[in-house]
């Protein structure tokens, strides 16, 4: 049977560790690994942009992404099981001071009436953009996780 609930649960090989071990090293952080270089610009290749940026973890991307986009006050919409809001501590609100508005998608999927009605329960007669109104959070961001931890994979 192969495990899929999660990328940490899995182990590398005796020929992944060797390659490992071999592998050319240096400081990321200093443009000194060849290694971490090489991947980040085959990616930026890729997706046909300047540069790109390796992180460590999926939970660091996912709240470097929230912080980039958003201010302190500001809502993301995301889904009631998303990896974002379940298992990651409560980043959201510890690093980029914002609300989460949660949406009960199926399996993680939803759509724009799930979006506007999360956000007309708040503020009745609105369409899916609040009217700027310094009393209301500014719904900045929507975060979509596929596939979903919470939901099957």
């Amino acid at each position: 049977m192969i495990d899929l609930r999660s990328d940490t649960i899995t182990l590398p090989t005796a020929e992944m560790r060797e390659a490992m071990a071999q592998a050319p090293v240096g400081d990321d952080v200093y443009g000194e690994d060849p290694t971490v270089n090489a991947l980040e610009e085959r990616v930026a290749e890729i997706i046909g942009k300047d540069a790109a940026i390796y992180m460590s973890s999926g939970t660091m991307t996912n709240q470097v992404a929230v912080r980039t986009h958003t201010e302190p006050g500001d809502e993301i919409l995301i889904d009631k099981n998303a990896h974002i809001y379940f298992y990651e501590a409560g980043g959201t609100a510890a690093l980029s001071g914002v609300i989460c508005s949660l949406i009960s998608g199926e399996r993680g999927v939803f759509g724009a009436k799930e979006m506007e009605a999360v956000i007309s329960e708040k503020e009745p007669h609105t369409t899916i953009m609040r009217p700027v109104d310094l009393h209301l959070p500014r719904t900045k961001l929507v975060c979509l996780e596929n596939t979903t931890n919470r939901g099957g994979g």
